[in-house]
């Protein structure tokens, strides 16, 4: 489980330079009133963000398997008084949404999922016909705690799992050290 703590380093990791989260979100090209689900939003960081950029008109659902980081997200919410994030807790079978979205968020969550192409067909049912996937997540370095621990996803994985689901890739970013960065579309769009 994850203390008060470990979720404002999470926070702060996400909001470091060297991470590049403007320019993350500057690729995700979020408009006012857009639907958006944060997958795995830990400190809640990104669904903060999106909510900025999404409006009064938007929708954001930060969704997380942890009840604490839920919590937390929920105060921190309270304390930025932004009112258009929900949160759900996520089931390990899935999530359940209210509406369907604009685009799914995933950043280094995709090497957790147990079952990664049922997972992607599950959600797949809630995403907009024109709608997006954006995956970041780690790459393999030897040396590494990623690499040492399996914290990490080949590019041919994400590739063949997305593509097993019905998504094919709409663009492939380069400018994060160490991640991929893929933004998926349905098939047949």
């Amino acid at each position: 489980m994850f203390s008060e703590f470990r979720l404002k380093m999470l926070n702060r990791e996400a909001s470091s330079t060297k991470n590049k989260s403007s320019t993350i979100i500057e690729h995700l090209n979020l408009k006012n009133g857009m639907v958006v689900a944060d997958i795995g939003s830990g400190g809640g960081y990104f669904a903060c963000k999106f909510a900025k950029k999404v409006g009064k008109e938007g929708q954001v659902y930060a969704i997380d398997v942890n009840q604490k980081s839920l919590d937390y997200i929920v105060r921190n919410l309270e304390k930025e008084r932004i009112n258009n994030v929900k949160t759900i807790l996520a089931q390990p079978q899935g999530i359940d949404l209210p509406e369907k979205v604009d685009l799914f968020f995933l950043r280094n969550v995709f090497h957790h999922l147990f079952e990664p192409v049922k997972y992607f067909k599950s959600i797949g049912k809630f995403l907009e016909d024109k709608g997006k996937i954006a995956i970041i997540d780690y790459q393999k370095k030897k040396f590494s705690f990623t690499g040492l621990f399996g914290h990490y996803t080949p590019i041919n994985i994400l590739l063949d799992v997305l593509d097993s689901a019905g998504f094919y890739p709409l663009e492939k970013e380069d400018f994060l050290q160490d991640q991929l960065f893929v933004i998926f579309a349905k098939k047949g769009d």
